[in-house]
């Protein structure tokens, strides 16, 4: 039996989410008054995991004539997960109770609400936590590379390549399952929506990601076949990402800014529309565009297209693509389909403002504890990967200097070194491969680089683009780390013998 372990992840944190929008939609469309069947059957054409649960039932009541009571109690044994079971079983137990759609969803929104909250902020709370174990699980891989560091060219410990080695291999083993938890443990979100239509900062974005991507690949490779040094590297991979991620930062900054004010727009716009009586664009004429500021712009432009005869549909739908916004693809939706059912406009927008805040305002939770750990993980990135680097130049320094001793002083040290008990194992100027172990710590750093930025991408959320940002900032924290302590202990430690 075949098992899709990364979609089976993706759906066990996208379950409650999901719960969350459909039943939104479902409560939104069932103001409509319309039949039970159209229910099940619009909300069973939505993208999600319970739709397909709803697919489920409307074709068992459509192909097999199941009343639908019957129809959720056996979808329900199918279910694997428990909110997505004890839905349909509340479901199955209002229908057969004679129970209004409209209400029985109302309520189910309203609890859904609760428990999406309480589940949001619990998800923040344990990404607190292994926030700051993935920061002492760090400082305390580097500890370890830097004994293995420092034993490897003092002592004698065996082959060094082999112990470098499997050093390396614990060190991306931890960083890799460090980043794992983090994602796991963070709560899920879809801040981008996939539409054909994106917003301006996301077409740069991809445009650049096409060309650039590409030639970081080569001229990195490029640059460690040649030589060159290590810091320069880094520093080329840094300036090459840091457009793609300047330009990311700002459509993100965008998005944030549109989802705060997406709910008092739907939740003004319907309740002008019920208030008054008539369409969404004359509703429109009426609406205080400067009350939902960064929409501001893009709901005028969005007036003017639909004043001029352009299909609502295709007006929406770009409003929508510009905005960037998963979030406001999904309640802008659920807000025309139920109005164009004929729905209540103003309880509509009542429904989909109050779930869209919700999410808004656990968005800015999530952002205080996620903002203190990006903060962090700069210095803390320079410190770990300066640590290293100054560790082995130190070494550096004093083998080079001691071997240079023990050649103009062989005779003097061959003697006292037939006096010196077996056993005590020193390496010091013995035949360590520099080169190697510098590759090693590089290598280290690399990794340190790489976790640093995917787990701050994962803790912080937000679009793709924005992982080329920490890429980016990482990068050149690096680059400046192996540029400047070299030069740093060659001047302050200077060895004389």
């Amino acid at each position: 039996m075949k098992i899709d372990v990364r979609r089976q992840i993706k759906e066990d944190q996208a379950i409650m989410l999901d719960l969350f929008d459909t039943l939104t939609y479902l409560s939104s469309i069932a103001t409509a008054d319309i039949s039970r069947d159209k229910i099940f059957r619009l909300g069973s054409q939505q993208a999600g995991i319970l739709p397909k649960y709803l697919k489920k039932i409307h074709l068992l009541t459509k192909n097999y004539g199941y009343e639908y009571t019957n129809a959720c109690k056996i979808v329900a044994k199918e279910a694997t997960h428990p909110s997505i079971k004890d839905f349909l079983l509340r479901f199955s137990n209002a229908l057969s109770t004679g129970e209004k759609e409209e209400e029985f969803l109302g309520g189910e929104v309203e609890r859904m609400i609760n428990v999406y909250t309480n589940k949001y902020e619990r998800d923040v709370k344990t990404m607190n936590k292994w926030t700051d174990a993935y920061t002492a699980l760090l400082v305390s891989l580097t500890l370890v590379v830097t004994i293995v560091l420092i034993s490897s060219m003092l002592f004698a410990l065996g082959n060094v390549y082999i112990i470098s080695i499997l050093s390396g291999v614990l060190a991306c083993f931890t960083a890799s399952f460090g980043v794992y938890v983090i994602y796991r443990v963070s709560p899920y979100e879809r801040t981008v929506h996939s539409l054909p239509v994106k917003s301006k900062e996301q077409e740069i974005a991809r445009r650049m990601c096409i060309v650039i991507l590409p030639v970081i690949g080569i001229t990195s490779i490029i640059s460690v076949l040649i030589g060159v040094e290590p810091w320069v590297v880094f520093l080329i991979i840094s300036c090459l990402l840091a457009p793609v991620g300047i330009v990311g930062m700002i459509d993100d900054k965008k998005i944030e800014k549109a989802d705060n004010d997406i709910a008092s727009f739907l939740k003004s716009l319907g309740s002008i529309a019920g208030t008054t009586g008539t369409t969404l664009t004359q509703a429109m004429t009426h609406l205080d565009k400067k009350s939902i500021a960064s929409l501001e712009e893009s709901v005028d432009r969005l007036y003017k297209r639909l004043i001029n005869g352009i299909k609502p549909k295709v007006c929406w739908y770009n409003f929508v693509g510009e905005t960037g916004s998963e979030l406001i693809n999904k309640y802008t939706k659920i807000f025309l389909d139920a109005v164009e059912l004929g729905g209540d406009p103003a309880k509509i927008g009542e429904t989909v403002s109050r779930s869209s805040l919700r999410i808004t305002l656990l968005r800015s939770k999530r952002k205080l504890v996620s903002s203190g750990f990006m903060n962090l993980m700069i210095p803390l990135h320079a410190a770990m990967s300066g640590v290293l680097i100054f560790v082995y130049q130190i070494l550096f320094s004093f083998n080079n200097a001691l071997a240079e001793m023990m050649e103009k002083e062989a005779a003097e040290i061959g003697g006292g070194a037939v006096g010196m008990p077996a056993g005590i194992g020193f390496n010091i100027g013995g035949n360590v491969d520099l080169a190697f172990i510098a590759n090693f710590v590089i290598v280290i750093v690399l990794i340190l680089t790489i976790a640093n930025a995917l787990a701050t991408k994962f803790a912080v959320g937000g679009s793709n683009y924005t992982l080329c940002f920490y890429f980016s900032l990482l990068f050149l924290v690096s680059a400046a780390v192996v540029f400047a302590v070299p030069i740093m202990v060659d001047n302050i430690f200077i060895l004389e013998y």
